[in-house]
């Protein structure tokens, strides 16, 4: 669109005899995005030291590249995921058909539904656009775990444990009880304190990403 605009001016000049003079001023992102724009997409402080390792290690996808404080997506998940199990066991996932999900076709999920990661949410439906929560997470990469254990050369040796001492047990649901527990015991989920999970809480980004990246170095 820019290219084409420039072009079509400059025509006009040549065709009109006249001559112009073309400036272009560097803009900043303060002069562009709104202030909370530029912090979604900014990483958190305490978050900077392992989002830059996760980086180099390839984990952060194409979706999980920016807006780092927003809460995930389910796709953004299944991208995370799938590209952590694929790199850790060096096989690529043959993805289900695409007519699995009505409302998706992205092969991510696909083939995150191959590998047992993920479910639909009911009616051939996946919601990709649905943000997720933090024992929907640990539940997915605690079935991640055992496809990566399923299929790699080296399994994963994580402590098994429950929820038993954390204040809010009760409000962990029954399907994600040993996921949450076992990667608060193993250090990959912390609790929000010492005492509390908060499982329905949401999952951003960039807590998404450390949690693959302490997978990932798990796996290494």
């Amino acid at each position: 669109m820019k290219k084409t605009l420039i072009a079509a001016l400059l025509c006009f000049a040549l065709l009109s005899g006249q001559a112009f003079a073309f400036t272009f001023e560097k803009l900043e992102p303060s002069d562009v995005f709104s202030p909370e724009i530029i912090e979604q997409e900014r990483v958190s402080e305490w978050a900077e030291n392992e989002i830059e390792l996760a980086r180099q290690a390839g984990l952060i996808t194409e979706h999980t590249s920016d807006y780092m404080t927003r809460s995930i997506t389910r796709f953004q998940f299944a991208e995370l995921i799938v590209n952590l199990a694929e790199k850790v066991t060096g096989k690529e996932i043959v993805p289900a058909a695409d007519s699995t999900f009505t409302d998706c076709t992205e092969t991510v999920v696909l083939k995150a539904y191959a590998a047992g990661i993920v479910s639909g949410i009911g009616d051939n439906r996946f919601a990709p656009d649905t943000t997720t929560n933090r024992e929907q997470i640990a539940a997915m990469i605690y079935r991640a775990v055992a496809y990566i254990n399923a299929q790699a050369t080296k399994p994963l040796a994580l402590e098994k444990a429950d929820v038993s001492k954390f204040t809010d047990q009760a409000q962990v649901s029954s399907w994600a009880l040993e996921g949450m527990g076992t990667l608060a015991a193993n250090g990959i989920m912390a609790g929000t304190s010492a005492t509390t999970l908060s499982p329905k809480n949401a999952c951003t980004v960039e807590q998404s990403i450390l949690l693959v990246y302490r997978l990932y170095q798990k796996a290494s």
